[in-house]
Formats: C-alpha cells, structure tokens, sequence
C-alpha cells in the first residue's frame, strides 16, 4: 500500500515542490524550476508502473484513468510555463509568484480528477481557483484588476452552487462518492432533491468549462489576464472541468441530464460563435472561441460513455491550438490594449513563421481538414450521432461554419493587409510552438496514441 500511495502522490510532489523552491529562488530561475517539476511529473506519469488503487474509501483514485488525464494537463500546463519568458508581458510578472501559483493550480487540477469523493472534489476545486485569482490580476492595470475581481465574485458564485449541489445530494443519497450518483434513478424518496443537488453540482463546474449561462466572465478575464495565464485557463483548466463534468455525467446517467446537456450544448455553441463575430480584439474572440468549444464537447456527451476517447482527443488538440493561438498572441502583443486583427495586418511579410502557425492553429480550431480539429469534431459528433442527437450534430456544424468567418479574419488580416507601420523586427519562434504546432497539424495522423488508451481506460469511469 505504502509504495501504491507514493506512486500516486509522487507526480503531485513533483509539480508542488519545485513550485515553491520557484517561490524562493532568484526570479530567473523561478521559471526553470517549475518547468523542471511539471516535466518531471509529465515522465514520472508516462513511464511509472500500472495503476489501480482506491485508497481512503475511495476517496482517492490513481488508475490507469486518473493518468491519462493528468498526463493531458501536466502537458498543457509545461506548455504555458515554458512559453511564457517568450511573452511580451513577463517583464511585468511577478516571476516568483506566477511560476509558483500556476504549478499549484495544475496539482488541484489533478488532485480533483483524482478524487473519488465530491468533498474531495471541491476541496480541488479550490486550490485550482485560488491561485487564478491572483493570475487574472497579475497585470497591474485597470483591465487586470477587472480580471481578478470578476473571476472571483463569479467564482465564488460557482463554488457556492457546487456546495449547495454536494448538500442536497448528500442529504439524499447519504453518500458523497462520485459513483453513488448511479443511485440517483433508484430512489424511491427524494429523488427530486438528489437530482437537483447533483445538477447544482454540475453547475458549478459548468463555469469554469465556459457553458452558458456561466460564461460571461470569459471574454473580461481573458482580455485582462495576462495571455499565458488566459492560455492555461482555455486549456488546462476547460480540460479538467470538462472531464469532470463527463464523470459526472456518466456517472448519474439519467435521461433528464441529457436532455439539459442537449440544450446547454445547442446554446453555448450559439452564443460564443455569435459573440465571437464582431470582435476586432483577437484574445476576445479566442475567448469566445472557447465558449464555443465547451459546447462542441457537450455535443460528444450524447454519446454517453462510450465518447470519452473522442472527447479526449478532442480536448487534446483543442487544448493545443489554444495554447499555441493565445502564446502568439502574447508574444505578438506590444501594449495593454492587446492584439487587434489592425495589429496582425501585414505580419505574414514581417514574420512568415508566426503568421503560418497561426493559420494552422485557428483552422484547427475551425476544423478544416486534414488537421487535427477536423477528425477531433469528426469522432465526436459521430459519438453524438450514435447516441441519438444528429440535430445537435446539425447546429454543431452550422456553428463551425459560422465560426469560419472570424477564424477567417485573422488569415485574412496577417496575409492580405498591409501594416500601417514599420514592422517590429522579426524574433525567433520559439521550439515548443513548432512542436505544438506539427501536433496540431499532423495530430490526426497520431490519433491512436490517444484513443487507444482512452478507449482501455473506459472500464475506470464510473
């Protein structure tokens, strides 16, 4: 048991310490050393031993699940920290401060997708938020401290939903462990309650997924974050509230949650292709990129359980397009005003490089063939299809296509406009974007390295 238990709290120290040694050392090492821990953490997860042990009453929960899914965000999150020093905003970061609160929040990401209890959850939950909040207004100007209050007040709202959701369910199942949601439909009293409470519950991580109507706060937060942290925020945390939402959902299983999903999906793709299209600020509409995305996940969820291999693909290279997109972005912003789609004219000229990842990252998240985003919307609508929802299927497509026209803009600004002013003069790009961007561009390519496991790793949902 002794050497289970550290198999499973070793990737959390790995992350944890070098955090706050980042904390303590000189601030251009603060960034090495939490590098250092998330890739430490990344290869401890890939190449360890079989897992599978519930320790604490299946509080705790370290399978071959639980890595799949750490392996996702401990990969997102070295993303971000090793492209931030890149970013036009890290001279004005508190370097040991942000490489201390961002490592911090990828261990209560992976300590809640841990969790097998809806206490634990929470508990998470929190630790993930906490350091975000301080994130969203690292930037000392009027739009950051935006940033930092609105995350937090709706956050705060979020969280008051989920314990309000934990206490009606508690009350009437008598038991907070994730699995106990199945007997949810069994129940001869207060069923009612239970059902609520568990819906409550899914709301609150519905805001930190972006789903309407919890989604207002993207595009302030987004903007006024500094862009590494809006890039942790898109990938990393969407991913993990995501794919607690899916365990929650398969979880309970119930023919009401469905049709809610169904919905909430049709809504939230709507709403953040809509919104998205007479943004003129590129971090505004990447946000209400994400908006859109959320519901193109839930569209997979009408598959039921069986989608979990799509879903993680998709929030794989969803999470790797947004990285790549909003990292440009940061290292292309110049002021506190940000990138506009003005500011990207005639960067294909001045810096070919960057202007061609860029288009690949935002076909990718249009989902034009043959890149990743294609098969990755491909395999999950044919989840939702399977599961007896080709009308989401149909808006989800309509959305993608509304979506084209602001993705569109963006390639039309770097390539067809011509700059106003002389162009900065051109900087290398940096190794882990090439990196980020082949996957991006031949990720369909690789599909199997995710599907695969994801698909050995279903008989560990609940």
């Amino acid at each position: 048991m002794e050497k289970n238990l550290l198999d499973l709290t070793a990737p959390l120290l790995l992350v944890a310490v070098p955090a706050i040694i980042a904390l303590l050392v000189r601030p251009a090492w603060a960034a090495r050393a939490a590098g250092i821990g998330l890739l430490a953490a990344f290869l401890n997860v890939s190449f360890g031993g079989p897992a599978n042990i519930m320790p604490f009453g299946q509080s705790l929960v370290y399978d071959p699940l639980t890595k799949l899914l750490w392996l996702l965000i401990l990969g997102a999150a070295f993303a971000v920290v090793d492209l931030t020093p890149r970013a036009d905003c890290a001279a004005s970061l508190p370097a040991n401060e942000y490489y201390f609160l961002l490592p911090i929040s990828a261990v209560g990401l992976m300590a809640m997708l841990a969790t097998g209890d809806l206490i634990g959850v929470f508990i998470a939950l929190e630790v993930v938020s906490l350091p975000l909040y301080a994130l969203a207004a690292a930037r000392r100007t009027a739009a950051g401290a935006e940033a930092g209050y609105k995350y937090f007040l709706l956050g705060s709202f979020g969280a008051a939903l989920t314990v309000l959701g934990i206490a009606f369910f508690y009350g009437s199942v008598g038991s907070a462990l994730i699995q106990s949601a199945a007997a949810i439909s069994g129940l001869k009293v207060n069923q009612a309650a239970a059902s609520a409470g568990f819906l409550l519950i899914m709301s609150g991580f519905a805001f930190k997924a972006a789903l309407v109507p919890f989604h207002m706060w993207v595009p302030d937060v987004y903007e006024g974050a500094p862009s590494p942290v809006s890039a942790f925020m898109a990938s990393a945390v969407k991913a993990g509230a995501v794919l607690i939402l899916f365990r929650l959902f398969v979880a309970a299983d119930l023919p009401l949650y469905y049709k809610v999903f169904w919905w909430v999906a049709a809504l939230t793709m709507a709403a953040g292709n809509i919104a998205a299209l007479p943004q003129t600020g590129v971090k505004r509409m990447l946000a209400y990129s994400s908006v859109a995305h959320a519901g193109y996940l839930l569209t997979g969820f009408m598959g039921g359980k069986a989608a979990f291999p799509a879903v993680y693909f998709y929030l794989a290279v969803y999470a790797a397009a947004t990285i790549g997109a909003f990292s440009l972005v940061a290292i292309l912003e110049k002021d506190e005003k940000g990138v506009t789609l003005d500011g990207l004219r005639g960067l294909a000229a001045a810096d070919p490089a960057k202007a061609a990842l860029m288009t690949v990252f935002v076909l990718s998240l249009a989902g034009i063939p043959p890149l990743a985003g294609f098969f990755g919307k491909f395999w999950l609508f044919a989840q939702a299809v399977r599961g007896g929802s080709p009308g989401l299927v149909v808006i989800a497509v309509l959305a993608s296509a509304v979506s084209l026209y602001y993705y569109l803009s963006i390639i039309t600004a770097m390539y067809a406009g011509k700059a106003d002013v002389p162009a900065a003069p051109r900087s290398a790009t940096p190794l882990t974007l090439w990196l980020i961007g082949a996957f991006v561009l031949l990720g369909g390519l690789a599909a199997d390295f995710f599907l695969l496991p994801a698909a050995n790793a279903l008989p560990f949902l609940p």
